[in-house]
């Protein structure tokens, strides 16, 4: 049995970080669409924590 585990906001945000600084622009482009996304299906828990990560 598979225990499926939710990172923490703070590992969300490093995680999201480092992406942006790997990925420069593409990374923050990728990360508006998925947030616009989750705004158009009303998934406010994951587009609050999406918001961040911009």
């Amino acid at each position: 049995m598979t225990t499926a585990t939710n990172p923490d906001e703070e590992a969300v945000l490093a995680a999201a970080r480092e992406l942006i600084a790997r990925r420069g622009a593409a990374a923050r482009d990728e990360a508006a669409a998925r947030t616009a996304e989750l705004e158009r299906q009303a998934r406010w828990p994951e587009h609050a924590l999406a918001r961040l990560e911009q």
